[in-house]
């Protein structure tokens, strides 16, 4: 039987993607903070450092996404 790891950055990184396109889409109404506070509710305690930095950097990488598209004209 083997031992599976799961990488807490990278779920933060795909959650706060995620939260941060969910809260573009509901305007608001769907705050991604709740989201992560409910998510680390699952994480273990060693663990949410780095799953709270994946989500913030999650988050990040959605603004930049959405700018970028919005600056060239893209279809969002």
């Amino acid at each position: 039987m083997t031992k599976e790891t799961i990488d807490y950055y990278k779920a933060g990184y795909a959650d706060g993607y995620a939260a941060a396109q969910i809260e573009m889409l509901t305007l608001r109404t769907n705050r991604a903070d709740d989201i992560r506070k409910q998510r680390l509710l699952e994480v273990p305690e060693i663990s949410k450092s780095r799953y709270y930095s994946g989500f913030i950097d999650g988050q990040d990488k959605y603004q930049d996404d959405y700018s970028m598209d919005a600056a060239f004209g893209f279809d969002l």
